[in-house]
């Protein structure tokens, strides 16, 4: 038969400190296609380093191992995983289960690595479990099976994937003297199937029942015997008859790396899962929580700017009383009048639209009905472009009413809805009898949290032309002819710079009187937002030191696990995980808990958020994106501090792990 095992003066050689130890000293050593071996020696003879090498787990300080003519010292990991996995079966005198999979799933471990699809990776697992008498324990877990039965699932495992070599470390040294029997009856059956095994013992009876036995002593064969075939080749061939043959390409599919995170990873330790989120939890939480209150006042105040007017620059009369009203009327005797708004109009670039207004107090009524909270307000100029709100129903007032001192007047959405006034009904405002020639479309309306900025309802305004307002109403014109000009400016270019010359012309006008103020609410809003930014801050670098704390948690927990899961680890790589599928498996492990502390803190903020808003009033308004980057960029936490935890998994070397 042909040669499948071929060592050449193989050595394997340690160092501790300046101690060099010798476990394997120049063996050669053939084995043929089809063979029952045992290695046999005492404890420290270099036999377990031998099976370790002969199953690719370990690479020799010296000399050539070729297994199936191929030279297993020139291959890379990802060669010697696929050889693992599909050429070598291995089966542990400490069985080596995973504890929380069942019977199914530690059978079928190999078959993952394989590449298998699921369904068939099941069907194979169950068959061979079936065969191997452990069809009534297919989903219980190692806890709940006897010793037996565990190393029935370890040669179960080891042939799922139809290997050509078994290797099987003292396979019945955890056994009863009739279970022991029991499985190596098994493994003559397997090797009259076709299989080549190699078992290493240190027990002589277990020795005499293969076909040939090899004796290694201080890291050197001293002897090897061969007898006669207990057992013809292909009598037990019914072992393997119903196990299919793997189908799959030989890398672990992306579906199996995440149940394995889940399931082996997240689900295993629930509370030391959730506690490993916490800080991923509150700093996404406080990100999501405080840019849904910031964008609900930037919101908030941009409508409330475009009830006054985008591009707007205003020229307000100061409110003065008392003294300091008569020591500036002494100056300027009128406050801001009709010659302001034309000298503005006049000499400032840049004007869409102009419009003055003044409000008197005056009840508004339609027979038993009274608007509340009504305010009639005398208006010249373009009002309905300059504040962009615009009549419904009927017409706004015209040059012509200017001009004639017109009876007429249009009502805002919520006083024609109070009067029940519909265009052509007469309505009072004060002691003067006005018709109504429009009403206006109902405008959105906020009170102004901004300083500087005052903002009134238009729904309730009542616009008369102020021509009308000065013929009728002569007694609110003492304070001020005028309390408002707007200017709707073309584009907020140089905003600051015309409210500055706008500033110098109407002080001019007024010979220096302090009676009025300039504002552009453009800026106003910028400047509160901008005030409102440094805070933000503030609040984005508590949230960032606390995702960093928990990044770094995350990474400590999951160096924890790699240490903790160290033999996991050993097994995986002795069924055929390369370092790649380890290290995607931690580092999906370490992703999926930042993943969900996102997500969760996305549901915490966007909670907390809303709780905000409905105990103290502050309007919120949630951004996709934002959404969307913050738990984009718990994921990437969890990718970078989980890096290294699934690095050191990854290079982990197996034999090591395997002796933990």
């Amino acid at each position: 038969m042909p040669a499948l095992i071929e060592l050449s003066n193989i050595s394997r050689i340690y160092r501790m400190g300046d101690t060099e130890v010798r476990a394997l000293d120049g063996v050669d050593l053939t084995v043929d296609e089809g063979e029952f071996i045992a290695i046999v020696g005492p404890s420290g003879s270099g036999k377990s380093t031998l099976m370790y090498l002969l199953g690719c787990l370990d690479r020799p300080s010296t000399g050539t191992y070729r297994l199936g003519g191929v030279e297993v010292s020139a291959l890379d990991d990802a060669g010697l995983s696929r050889l693992r996995n599909r050429e070598i079966g291995y089966i542990f005198q400490s069985f080596n289960l995973l504890p929380d999979l069942s019977v199914v799933e530690n059978v079928s471990l190999g078959l993952v690595y394989a590449g298998e699809d699921a369904e068939r990776g099941r069907a194979t697992a169950t068959a061979l479990a079936t065969r191997f008498g452990l069809g009534d324990r297919l989903t219980h877990t190692p806890n709940e099976l006897s010793g037996g039965q565990m190393q029935r699932v370890a040669i179960a495992r080891g042939l799922a994937c139809k290997p050509r070599l078994i290797l099987a470390d003292e396979p019945t040294g955890n056994l009863d003297t009739r279970t022991g029997a029991e499985i190596m009856a098994m493994f003559r059956r397997l090797n009259a199937a076709g299989h080549t095994v190699v078992l290493v013992t240190h027990d002589p009876g277990v020795a005499a029942q293969a076909d040939r036995a090899v004796r290694i002593v201080d890291g050197k064969i001293v002897s090897d015997e061969r007898k006669e075939r207990s057992v013809a080749i292909g009598s037990g061939e019914h072992e393997m008859a119903d196990v299919p043959t793997p189908q799959g390409d030989g890398a672990i599919r992306p579906a199996d790396t995440l149940r394995i995170a889940v399931h082996e990873g997240l689900l295993a330790h629930k509370m030391r899962s959730a506690l490993t989120m916490l800080g991923i939890v509150f700093g996404i939480a406080a990100v999501i929580a405080m840019t849904a209150i910031t964008e609900g006042g930037k919101q908030r105040q941009l409508e409330q700017i475009r009830q006054i007017g985008m591009n707007a620059i205003q020229v307000r009369g100061l409110p003065l009383e008392g003294s300091r009203l008569l020591a500036q009327r002494r100056i300027n005797p009128d406050g801001i009048t009709p010659v302001d708004l034309e000298a503005l109009r006049r000499h400032v670039d840049g004007i869409e639209a102009a419009a003055a207004w003044k409000a008197v107090k005056a009840e508004v009524r339609l027979g038993d009905n009274v608007a509340e909270e009504a305010t009639p307000q005398g208006v010249t100029g373009d009002l309905q472009a300059v504040l962009d709100f615009h009549v419904e129903k009927g017409r706004f007032l015209t040059e012509g009413d200017e001009t004639t001192g017109a009876r007429v007047c249009v009502l805002g959405a919520e006083v024609a809805r109070q009067l029940g006034a519909e265009v052509g009904t007469a309505v009072t405002v004060g002691d003067q009898l006005l018709t109504v020639v429009g009403v206006m479309g109902r405008k959105a309306y906020a009170s102004s949290d901004i300083s500087d900025i005052a903002i009134s309802d238009r729904n309730r305004d009542v616009y008369l032309p102020f021509s009308t307002l000065r013929s009728y109403y002569r007694k609110v014109m003492r304070e001020s002819q005028m309390d408002v000009i707007a200017l709707r400016m073309e584009s907020d270019d140089g905003l600051v710079e015309r409210s500055q010359l706008a500033r110098r012309i109407v002080a001019d006008l007024h010979r220096g009187a302090e009676d009025f103020t300039v504002s552009v609410p453009l800026e106003v809003l910028r400047q509160a937002q901008a005030t409102r930014e440094v805070f933000n801050l503030l609040i984005i670098v508590i949230a960032a030191i606390s995702l960093l704390v928990g990044g770094i948690g995350i990474m400590n927990i999951m160096l924890a696990t790699v240490t903790e899961r160290t033999r996991e680890i050993g097994i995986r790589r002795a069924v055929g995980a390369g370092q790649r599928a380890v290290l995607a498996q931690f580092l999906v492990e370490a992703s999926l808990l930042s993943a969900v502390g996102g997500i969760i803190g996305l549901l915490g903020g966007v909670a907390g958020a809303l709780a905000v808003e409905a105990v103290f009033g502050f309007a919120v308004a949630f951004s996709p994106v934002i959404a969307v980057l913050a738990v984009g960029i718990s994921v990437l936490i969890g990718i970078v501090f989980g890096l290294f935890p699934a690095w050191k998994a990854a290079r982990m070397d197996p034999v090591e792990a395997l002796r933990t």
